[in-house]
């Protein structure tokens, strides 16, 4: 029992290393403060500390995430998607920074660990306080305890994390009134018969591309990505504006030649279906949800 339900956390850990990977750049700042409550879990297991946050007294509080601050003369940790030789050597640094009276962390605990969930540099050097691990060094030590209610804690809490979307600090409603408003704009709306400039239409559905699979348009923090969402009826329909919007932009690429697109009227019917498509979905969707907002295909303006 105990051997596969270890067999099922190192799985667990990997899917969410692979996650944690994918989505740094579209909102880790989120990811991060996850991360955060996890370790707290992985360290009461084993026993090695009862963790407190510190960035809850103190938002970026310098150098560590949580701390005991009375087991074995204080116990402290830095939680962290990679624990690279440069994050290593900062944060040692920072804890080690005396201040104006003459104080630092270093003070007032007598370990520091420095926990990188994806990767954990092996060859830093580091003073003898200090210990810098990854899950293999929990999983180690649940092994070695062969606590079956404490494994199924730490199991628990990665599975909690693997399933982030379902606590993005983001609003189903409010996300999808973001995402609305950039398919109402001309992008969407356009029959093709009055469509303006092309590479302003490409735009503009490369915008709404981009806000539904990361949240983000021109690389800005705007909403989050359609598998953040948890109402399964708005994450069907941002699935739909996706697939159409990759239908227009395979057309256009089989009207490319050498940079100039020659759509034909079964090419620009085909598309106006499409927009037709998104429009439709899109009033449906705010019908449902009584968000007031243009989505009508029309002519110009």
């Amino acid at each position: 029992m105990i051997e596969s339900l270890i067999k099922n956390l190192n799985q667990d850990i990997a899917l969410l290393q692979l996650r944690i990977e994918r989505d740094k750049d579209a909102g880790f700042n989120d990811m991060a403060r996850l991360l955060e409550s996890m370790s707290i879990q992985f360290f009461k297991a084993v026993g090695i500390a009862n963790l407190k946050s510190k960035n809850q007294i103190r938002v970026n509080f310098p150098a560590i995430d949580a701390a005991d601050d009375d087991k074995d003369g204080g116990i402290a940790v830095q939680v962290t998607s990679v624990a690279d030789a440069k994050k290593i050597s900062k944060t040692i640094t920072t804890f080690e920074k005396k201040d104006a009276a003459g104080k630092c962390l270093k003070d007032g605990y007598a370990a520091l660990y420095i926990f990188g969930f994806c990767k954990a540099s092996r060859t830093a050097t580091v003073p003898n306080y200090c210990r810098v691990v990854d899950p293999a060094f929990f999983v180690g030590k649940l092994v070695d305890l062969g606590d079956e209610e404490k494994l199924q804690t730490i199991i628990d809490s990665v599975r909690r994390l693997g399933d982030y979307s379902s606590i993005h600090p983001y609003g189903d409603i409010e996300c999808l009134k973001i995402v609305l408003g950039y398919v109402g704009r001309n992008a969407v709306r356009h029959y093709m018969s009055c469509e303006g400039n092309l590479d302003d239409m490409t735009r503009g559905l490369k915008e709404i591309s981009e806000l539904i699979g990361k949240g983000t348009v021109d690389g800005k923090q705007k909403s989050k990505a359609h598998h953040e969402f948890e109402d399964q009826e708005i994450g069907e329909f941002l699935r739909h504006v996706l697939s159409q919007i990759g239908g227009i932009a395979a057309i256009m690429n089989r009207a490319n030649r050498n940079g100039f697109v020659y759509l034909n009227q079964q090419d620009m019917r085909a598309i106006d279906e499409q927009k037709r498509s998104i429009a439709t979905s899109a009033q449906r969707i705010a019908a449902r949800h009584g968000i007031a907002t243009p989505l009508d295909m029309h002519g110009v303006d």
